[in-house]
């Protein structure tokens, strides 16, 4: 389990419990108290989560909070990928955005930049920020709302994209390997994005440098199911295999 996972398991049981004694915790995730303590001190330098004695509690109102930490973590990578994907999408057509922080910077320049798009999104915020264009058509898929990214989870959104077709889907993912393609680390996510998959025309994977050469719990989609990989920088070996499909992003060096 790699740091930001752990961080995100932590967040969790506080959802649960509200409060809970760090030893308890290192023991619940395996790790150390060292591991513990320095998760913590993160969280709480993040203003997440409140420490008391021997442990910490759930800080009220913090859940909208993560979603936007998340949005900062390379932002200035996943705002040059967001960028890259405004010229694929044009008027009148019919998109998916996952609920992604990269999508979600997508979206504001979608309501800023092109109009009459038809939208479907599972994330609450993306399709608030895409409200402030009123030629947008936003359709939000419901179900049980995970209040900790913002975003709905569950058979009820996963049934209701089996019956919604798009022509182009936008997904993040949390790993890139090209030896098996994009990956997840949450089941439910990587579970919904597999139903969008198999009901658009065409794929469309934003995936930052910092995820490339690297593999997750959950694989979502192959390489052969990907159409076009958007990207914050050059890779060579991902050029060899997705050719012109491969769009990265070029400093003024042309690099």
């Amino acid at each position: 389990m790699n740091k930001m996972m752990r961080q995100d398991k932590i967040l969790e049981i506080l959802q649960k419990r509200n409060s809970v004694n760090l030893e308890d915790l290192a023991n619940e995730l395996g790790v150390s108290m060292v591991t513990i303590r320095r998760d913590v001190s993160e969280l709480y330098e993040r203003g997440l989560i409140e420490k008391f004695y021997g442990g910490i509690r759930k800080r009220n109102h913090f859940t909208e909070a993560l979603f936007f930490e998340r949005v900062k973590i390379n932002q200035d990578k996943k705002e040059k990928i967001a960028e890259l994907a405004l010229q694929f999408i044009n008027r009148d057509t019919t998109v998916f955005l996952d609920a992604s922080s990269t999508c979600f910077l997508l979206a504001k320049k979608l309501a800023e930049n092109k109009d009459f798009l038809n939208i479907v999104t599972n994330n609450l915020y993306t399709a608030l920020v895409l409200s402030k264009n009123s030629t947008h058509n936003i359709i939000v898929v419901g179900g049980t709302l995970d209040n900790k990214n913002g975003v709905t989870v569950g058979v009820i959104p996963e049934n209701m994209m089996k019956e919604i077709r798009v022509e182009k889907a936008f997904f993040s993912c949390s790993a890139f390997s090209l030896e098996e393609g994009a990956f997840e680390n949450l089941p439910h996510s990587a579970s919904l994005k597999k139903i969008v998959g198999e009901n658009c025309n065409e794929i469309y994977l934003l995936v930052d440098s910092s995820k490339f050469d690297k593999k997750s719990i959950m694989k979502t989609f192959g390489i052969n199911e990907i159409n076009k990989v958007i990207s914050n920088s050059f890779n060579e070996k991902i050029h060899e295999v997705f050719k012109e499909d491969f769009v990265y992003y070029k400093n003024k060096k042309g690099a």
